[in-house]
């Protein structure tokens, strides 16, 4: 009995000791709420509602795709509407008159197509720049997004600047599904 007590007591003292070094190292807190104007408290919150909103969609698919230029790679995500997994990649970005035109394929993976289908792209130097900004343009699909394909969309940024086109989140929605029987 005495031995489980002392192993129970050194473990306590080694979180203890493991918490306290915890706290040593924990970084200053904020400039405190008073110190900041209007702007800037505006600011963190819409950060931290971003924040929040990106927490939230990590516990569930993401309802937006983050579109990879340089790459090409395809991003999941879910259509604002539904609960049904799309795909999204960038193939071409070029410049058009004062901006870019931006090429994207949506992946259908499912035995529906989806008409009316509506969004935006989300455009900035960064994720900060973007929400500070509110840099958008919207996405119509005049064609239906094909079954079983990948779909080509085009979307024009104008006007705009090359190192706006560094991040790019694309997010849509369709008014209806219709089966392919």
């Amino acid at each position: 009995m005495q031995i489980v007590t002392i192993t129970i007591f050194v473990s306590y003292m080694v979180f203890v000791a493991e918490a306290g070094n915890a706290i040593a190292q924990a970084p200053a807190p904020p400039k405190p709420a008073a110190a900041l104007n209007a702007q800037e408290i505006e600011t963190r919150v819409r950060v931290l509602e971003f924040q929040l909103k990106a927490l939230q969609e990590r516990v569930r698919a993401s309802r937006s795709a983050t579109l990879d230029c340089n790459s090409g790679k395809y991003d999941e995500f879910l259509f604002q509407t539904g609960s049904l997994i799309f795909f999204a990649a960038c193939t071409k970005i070029e410049p058009y008159l004062e901006g870019h035109r931006i090429t994207v394929n949506i992946g259908n993976p499912h035995s529906f197509n989806f008409s009316n289908v509506k969004g935006s792209l989300h455009y900035g130097k960064d994720v900060l720049e973007t929400i500070k900004k509110n840099q958008k343009v919207d996405v119509s699909v005049m064609d239906t997004v094909r079954s079983g394909s990948w779909n080509t969309i085009t979307v024009i940024v104008n006007p705009s600047k090359p190192e706006d086109m560094r991040y790019l989140n694309l997010e849509l929605s369709a008014e209806a599904a219709e089966s392919m029987r």
